[in-house]
């Protein structure tokens, strides 16, 4: 799949992988497989048992360890194999593994290191929504594009008064001068005339944000599936009504909202082709795609980077 190495993406709500029971997500260009251990901690793995191929999703949780329902092979949260129940003597081979990922659970998501489990950073990078809560917004909506089509249409501040004239785009001048201010992995963008207070920012690769004011965010994290589909997490971090039970009413009417404001992107972005953006299919940039081009050549570089270095990005 067309991803950038070495870098932790979002790709699934912390609700989503519950104690007790595996779960069969596609994520990465892959067929995986996630479940909790005897800690609680999140694990996860090719969803493919090594023995006969059967998916490990339809299989069992024990004592924290993965167990097969075909033949009842079990295995630990390193993916290797302690128990092979039709031969209990038998000395377990060495293949006799899980092909297993770099998972970890931070700001109620699940984030999968992209590279060698050795490589990976302690910290996720996240943005700082101290103080706020999403309680009731939580959304989610499959599309049939690539994730950094998602991630380049939120970085475009000019489509709003288009797309968006009657939401979020309402007023706002269709001539826009756009401002950028890039650091490493981030990307903000705002309109000279709204100021740099109203603004839009990615953390790449795959999380984004709108700033409405201080204490108004709509967040969206962009699930890459495969190179046609893509998994897009919302919600709205708000301390406008900070207390239960008006904060999951208020969160819920964002819930409802957001969808719509979606929906009106979908069009757009889903008829673009090819569906892996780059700076070299032909498309003829201006000025105010500045932080979407700053993107790409961000992306660039770090596959060209890897392309260069012996190839370390499967897991264990």
């Amino acid at each position: 799949m067309d991803l950038i190495p070495n870098r932790w993406y979002a790709v699934l709500d912390a609700s989503e992988v519950p104690s007790g029971t595996p779960v069969g997500f596609e994520r990465m260009g892959r067929r995986l497989v996630f479940w909790r251990d005897g800690q609680g901690q999140v694990r996860c793995a090719d969803d493919r048992c090594p023995h006969r191929g059967a998916a490990m999703s339809s299989g069992f949780v024990r004592d924290g360890q993965l167990q097969c329902r075909y033949h009842g092979f079990c295995f630990d949260s390193g993916g290797q194999c302690t128990a092979i129940p039709p031969h209990p003597k038998m000395r377990i081979p060495q293949r006799m593994a899980l092909s297993v990922h770099t998972v970890r659970q931070a700001h109620d998501l699940i984030w999968f290191w992209n590279g060698a489990a050795e490589d990976a950073p302690d910290e996720i990078p996240f943005f700082d929504f101290s103080g706020l809560t999403y309680a009731g917004s939580r959304m989610q909506k499959m599309w049939p594009t690539h994730y950094a089509r998602v991630a380049e249409n939120e970085l475009d501040w000019a489509h709003l008064p288009f797309v968006h004239r009657n939401t979020i785009g309402r007023g706002l001048p269709e001539a826009v001068e756009v401002e950028v201010e890039i650091e490493g992995d981030r990307f903000r963008a705002w309109s000279k005339l709204s100021g740099p207070d109203s603004y839009v920012e990615l953390l790449a690769p795959n999380v984004w944000r709108l700033r409405f004011s201080e204490k108004m965010y709509n967040f969206l994290a962009f699930a890459p599936v495969n190179d046609a589909s893509v998994v897009i997490y919302g919600r709205t971090y708000q301390g406008v009504m900070p207390a239960w039970p008006l904060n999951w009413l208020f969160g819920k009417t964002w819930a409802l909202t957001n969808p719509f404001v979606l929906r009106q992107d979908f069009v757009t972005v889903t008829s673009q082709r090819p569906k892996i953006p780059s700076l070299s299919n032909g498309d003829v940039f201006v000025p105010s795609d500045k932080a979407i081009v700053a993107f790409f050549r961000w992306r660039r570089r770090l596959q060209q980077a890897a392309q260069e270095t012996p190839d370390r990005m499967a897991s264990k």
